[in-house]
């Protein structure tokens, strides 16, 4: 009995050692390849780990649309080249090249769809369609970013905007119900509640959808010129045929008094005061005098020539 247990143990092991052997130069091939796509994967990682930082390095310096192609060309399929080609559509748009920013856009939609920022990039196609006046296609492009990016935060907008549009093209009950639809699928978001309250609002009491011209400004009637006989110093001229039959005639000039010259105001002397007589003394009561022997006549007090008179100014002249 223990023989047979003693051979029944044997036999496993000695399998597993003949199917080493038969397989052992397999397994070390295996366990090369194993090793070696590791070093080539970590190799390859860390080349587009460099290829990636450089290109990075290189979106940040971009400042013009050249630029932008260098880097789409140079980086091909990196992050970097999807984001330079979103600021190449950006300023083509400042360039005023409206349609090759929205090819831009298109390309970048198509190409990567993946891209953080793809919802991001259809909703500014779609607004700068409808700026274009392409309503159509901006419409389909709401509706998409409705359909396809419910939660995204792109969604909110893509319904507002899609209400303004269908609005605008007189389709009042749509662009109500995508309201509604937008108060029922974000009622987080307070501003857009307001938002959808307010264009329904709108919708009910029927305001116009395009602005209405203002009334044309008053004319101004221009002002008759003055004659030319009216104007000082020119000749007067008479249109009516004279008694002889000789034409239009010319009166001289009417004597006009001479402009006055600039007004210069002379300087006008203060007035002198009236001299005044001195004061005389108080009278002092006199004590019985003695009696004074008589002076003898004294010369008569010279008269003080009376103050000239101040002379006025002479008057401007009366135009």
């Amino acid at each position: 009995m223990s023989d047979s247990n003693t051979l029944s143990q044997e036999i496993p092991a000695t399998g597993a050692e003949k199917f080493l052997e038969d397989n052992f130069r397999k397994l070390v091939w295996l366990f090369i390849i194993l090793v070696v796509s590791l070093i080539a994967y970590g190799f390859i990682h860390h080349q587009n780990t460099l290829k990636a930082n450089e290109a990075a390095e290189a979106f940040t310096s971009v400042k013009t649309v050249e630029d932008c192609d260098l880097v789409i060309s140079r980086y091909a399929g990196t992050n970097a080249a999807a984001n330079a080609l979103l600021a190449k559509a950006d300023l083509l748009w400042d360039q005023n090249k409206k349609t090759s920013a929205v090819d831009a856009l298109k390309e970048f939609t198509t190409k990567h769809a993946s891209h953080p920022l793809a919802v991001q990039a259809l909703l500014g196609l779609g607004s700068k369609l409808d700026a274009m006046g392409d309503h159509k296609e901006a419409q389909a492009i709401f509706e998409r970013i409705t359909r396809e990016f419910p939660s995204s935060e792109a969604a909110p907008l893509a319904h507002v905007r899609l209400g303004d549009l269908l609005w605008a093209d007189g389709k009042a009950d749509d662009a109500k119900k995508v309201y509604e639809d937008l108060a029922v699928k974000f009622p987080d978001l307070p501003e857009f509640q307001s938002i959808s309250q307010e264009r329904i609002g709108w919708i009910a009491a029927a305001l116009p959808t395009k602005e209405v011209d203002p009334p044309p400004a008053p004319k101004v009637e221009p002002k008759p010129a003055a004659p030319i006989s009216a104007i000082p110093g020119m000749p007067q001229i008479n249109l009516k045929p004279a008694e002889g039959g000789i034409g239009a005639t010319i009166a001289p000039p009417a004597m006009l008094p001479p402009p006055a010259p600039a007004a210069v105001t002379p300087a006008v002397p203060a007035p002198q005061p009236a001299p005044q007589p001195a004061p005389q003394p108080a009278p002092q009561p006199a004590a019985t005098p003695a009696p004074v022997p008589t002076p003898a006549a004294s010369p008569a007090p010279t008269p003080t020539p009376p103050p000239a008179p101040v002379t006025p100014p002479p008057a401007a002249p009366k135009l």
